[in-house]
């Protein structure tokens, strides 16, 4: 596995010091805290091929309400 070095100010190290669990390194701490990004039209283009039309826009019109909500909580 490749690693990479990376520079964090004290209170950046306290705080992902105080979020590690026993036995976690700090890679599993900030896979656990920080959420991936998903490329969702590509994912939405990838269900166009397994999902019936209806389906798919169901799919659509919650991902574009998610969004939309989390827009407004900024």
């Amino acid at each position: 596995m490749a690693t990479k070095t990376i520079t964090i100010d004290l209170d950046a190290y306290r705080r992902l010091s105080r979020a590690k669990r026993d036995g976690e390194s700090f890679s599993q701490v900030i896979k656990r805290v920080v959420p991936m990004r998903i490329d969702y039209k590509k994912w939405s283009r990838s269900l166009r091929d397994a999902l019936d039309e209806e389906a798919l826009d169901t799919v659509e019109r919650r991902v574009r309400k998610r969004s939309a909500r989390s827009t407004r909580e900024r």
